[in-house]
């Protein structure tokens, strides 16, 4: 699927040594490499939940920012 495969290659390109990469950044890396690339195209308001829904190949952590009610969504090749 060429979809996971661009996703699979932009987290790769980001993670950190431990395989996370921040979604933002992994959001902003894929519309560099493709332009014309939206999450609703595939049916999803967001890239988080396009990730989500893709659980058999990536695993989602979403870590609450101390003091804050942020959550910053970090995402892993399975």
């Amino acid at each position: 699927n060429n979809l996971i495969k661009i996703l699979k290659n932009t987290v790769e390109d980001i993670a950190d040594e431990s395989g996370w990469a921040f979604l933002a950044e992994v959001g902003a890396l894929i519309i560099k490499k493709k332009p014309d690339f939206d999450p609703r195209n595939y049916g999803f308001t967001k890239l988080t939940p396009l990730f989500k829904s893709l659980n058999k190949h990536f695993i989602i952590d979403e870590r609450e920012v101390e003091k804050t009610h942020i959550k910053h969504i970090f995402v892993k090749i399975k």
